[in-house]
């Protein structure tokens, strides 16, 4: 999601402001090809790398909760059995396991995964089959604003009693 850079670090620095420590743990710290890379998040710590599962899920044990896009870490920090703030456009509800924390904007494209019709191309990191090469392209992911995701934070926050900010020195 390059064109989410932006937004990640309106994220993380919302988090931080909450008194939140922000740990990146997906596999590679960049990772793409073409013109299409996931970058770590400015202002996350980088704890990325060829890490043992296991220390991927204790990390995330000790986690209030887990920030993610449809992938195999929000099935592991779902199964952990933190909550998960799911962060998704190209797949519908049904395609996860089920969190009142999903961040989706329904009035642009969307659900293209779930979508019987399209075949998808894991190579093609343009992958966007129902308006690639068009000023829509990935509007899924790009009409969710940073301030939506805050905006789940704070509602899991609240839900939860999570206040780490009361906790600093």
């Amino acid at each position: 999601m390059e064109q989410w850079r932006a937004g990640w670090l309106n994220v993380v620095k919302h988090l931080k402001e909450k008194g939140y420590r922000v740990l990146c743990i997906d596999r590679e710290n960049v990772y793409g090809m073409n013109s299409r890379f996931n970058i770590i998040p400015y202002g996350a710590e980088d704890f990325t790398g060829k890490l043992p599962l296991q220390e991927r899920i204790d990390l995330l044990y000790h986690a209030d909760f887990f920030i993610g896009l449809s992938s195999g870490l929000s099935w592991v920090a779902n199964g952990v059995g933190i909550p998960v703030i799911m962060i998704s456009g190209f797949t519908l509800p049904f395609n996860e396991f089920p969190t009142p924390y999903r961040v989706i904007n329904y009035h642009v494209c969307n659900g293209c995964w779930n979508d019987t019709q399209v075949v998808y191309d894991h190579k093609d990191f343009e992958w966007c089959p129902r308006l690639k090469g068009t000023e829509r392209q990935f509007e899924c992911s790009r009409y969710i604003t940073p301030e939506a995701v805050n905006k789940v934070i704070d509602r899991l926050m609240e839900d939860y009693g999570f206040y780490p900010s009361k906790n600093l020195v």
